[in-house]
């Protein structure tokens, strides 16, 4: 443990995350430090909670768990989980990982415990950091794995019990995260009142999100799983929607967040740059990160200390034409309802008078984007011509749908300080709202209006009332369940939705599509005259046919347990099928 601890001091040393830009990086420790001399300072606390911040996801995490799902297909290569053929391995990142962060931050829990009662009050935040992060591993697992080994102590080599022994059940790991996450509530604190040093530190509203995160996550799967063999029996998953609702109320009314909109100077472009805020200039009205109120809990980068790792040249994934057509016209409507829609004619016309997600999230056909690499297209803001490149559809090597994704594409040089939005607003407004429509059957248009028609006004879509899903024929669990999807497309949530709505053995084996080809643009332009594609008997390109994906559900709702961790426990049981 001693040498552990110098290791860990010398990789939180760096203190990217809670640095304030002015203040001097020091990467090699003047002191070593052993069991007993840590631990007797706030700031060794802190220290040593900065380590659980590395584990966060950053801007290329979205995607890499995006393509798993049906709305992101690969330029190249196969993905085995998309399409159903991946199989148990020795090993597990994800396993490895999250138990390594158990670990860690059981250590803190216990040290703030340990603490001399003069410590008490000024470590409890750490003590909060520490649960919040362990909560966040649990979860991980819960979500990929189910039900898993709960280690709830500092284990030594004579832990026997639970260094061999079986597996906890889900109910068991979902509320081990609640009561982390209740206790963690009560110790963070508000945003308000965490320092400009300290911003990117858990905050109680940050453990309130995620809460509603976990809450609604399970009690969806309880509830959609309840008639198959991955459901969960005896256990509330009403309470789970009620704590959903409770907890990601207590946010919206705490006053601490609201959703970035700045179409007064950034026009529709706003929500394009909301994802790309720097804190050198990165934007036409010269806003920055501390314009944005709408993230809760982000991986903080920065340009000097810390720099992101960016996304440029997203030629490894492209949207689907499964998401393409969830984004509605702005009367609304779905496409196949709407008189505003413009078909697929042109390359062009079937972003017109679409959702404004739609041209933020993706690049239009031979319309200039800028990127942070290479140089030459970055962006020059004060000169507009200057830098860019044209989006020409270049199929199989740009794109492999037509589609080209722009989330997170930053414009300027690097190095970039662009934070990512671990959890933002506009997730806590998706899950209140869900979580009320499925703890009571319905949704009144006054929390439609607290809740998905702010982020439709945002994107120039019209409102979602009772009224107007009755009039058209609308099914209102569809209609929140789109407003998720277009809204938080490429940050990662789309495949562990699929999976606890229990549609995944549904929509998952549908064939990839792209772009309509036949009887468009695409098959009469002499530029495309020598693409090989597939094109389907419906018209469209297909990246991957139905014949090639396969979602077997009496399995795959869980990822098997690594088979390594089966050979050293034999008390551990394989998820059902594997």
């Amino acid at each position: 443990m001693k040498n552990i601890l110098k290791y860990i001091f010398c990789l939180t040393s760096m203190g990217l995350l809670m640095m304030s830009c002015e203040e001097s990086l020091n990467l090699i420790p003047e002191v070593n430090y052993s069991e007993a001399t840590f631990f007797k300072t706030p700031d060794q606390f802190k220290l040593f909670a900065n380590q659980f911040y590395y584990a966060l996801p950053n801007e290329q995490s979205g995607y890499a768990l995006d393509i798993y799902s049906d709305i992101l297909a690969g330029v190249s290569s196969n993905n085995t989980v998309s399409d159903g053929s991946y199989f148990p391995t020795p090993s597990s990142d994800l396993w490895q990982n999250s138990y390594i962060a158990i670990r860690n931050t059981t250590y803190l829990i216990h040290e703030t415990a340990s603490a001399p009662s003069s410590l008490k009050s000024q470590v409890a935040v750490y003590d909060g950091e520490a649960r919040f992060f362990r909560a966040y591993a649990y979860f991980n697992l819960l979500k990929d794995f189910g039900g898993v080994p709960i280690i709830n102590k500092v284990l030594t080599l004579t832990d026997n019990s639970l260094l061999y022994g079986p597996r906890n059940t889900r109910e068991d790991v979902t509320d081990y995260i609640i009561h982390d996450l209740d206790t963690a509530i009560s110790e963070l604190p508000i945003e308000s009142n965490i320092s400009q040093a300290d911003k990117g530190r858990i905050s109680k509203g940050a453990a309130l999100a995620f809460e509603a995160r976990v809450a609604l996550f399970e009690g969806t799967w309880e509830k959609f799983h309840a008639n198959d063999n991955f459901g969960v029996s005896g256990h509330d998953w009403n309470g789970l929607l009620d704590t959903a609702i409770m907890a990601s109320s207590e946010v919206m009314a705490n006053g601490q967040y609201q959703l970035f909109d700045r179409r007064d100077v950034l026009g529709d472009s706003s929500y394009r740059y909301m994802f790309i805020l720097d804190k050198v200039q990165s934007n036409a009205a010269n806003l920055t990160k501390a314009d944005n109120h709408e993230y809760i809990l982000v991986n903080r980068f920065d340009n000097d200390i810390r720099p992101a790792p960016g996304v440029s040249g997203n030629n490894a994934y492209s949207p689907t034409r499964k998401l393409a057509d969830m984004f509605l016209c702005t009367d609304g409507l779905p496409i196949d309802k709407s008189p505003l829609f413009m078909g697929n004619q042109t390359v062009t016309s079937e972003y017109q008078n679409r959702d404004l997600r739609m041209t933020n999230d993706f690049c239009v056909p031979f319309h200039k984007f800028w990127a942070y690499y290479p140089p030459e297209y970055n962006r020059s803001w004060s000169d507009p011509n200057a830098g860019g490149v044209i989006y020409g559809v270049l199929f199989n090597r740009t794109t492999s749908t037509g589609y080209y994704p722009l989330k997170f594409e930053q414009e300027i040089a690097a190095p970039l300080g662009t934070d990512y939005p671990v959890i933002r607003y506009a997730e806590v407004l998706l899950i209140n709202a869900e979580a009320l429509f499925e703890r009571n059957s319905f949704i009144t248009d006054a929390q439609l209006n607290q809740t998905i028609n702010l982020l439709r006004a945002r994107a120039g879509v019209a409102p979602l009332t009772n009224a107007f899903t009755q009039q058209y024929g609308l099914d209102m669990r569809t209609e929140i369940r789109r407003e998720r999807t277009v809204e938080l497309c490429f940050e990662g949530f789309r495949f562990d939705d699929l999976r606890r709505w229990a549609t995944a053995a549904t929509e998952m084996p549908e064939a990839l599509e792209g772009v309509k080809w036949t009887g468009t643009q695409y098959a009469t332009d002499p530029q495309w005259a020598n693409d090989k594609l597939n094109i389907g008997t419906d018209g469209y390109v297909v990246v991957e046919p139905a014949a090639n994906r396969k979602f077997d559900p009496n399995k795959n709702y869980l990822f098997p347990l690594p088979t390594r961790q089966i050979l050293l426990d034999p008390k551990l049981i394989q998820n059902q099928g594997w």
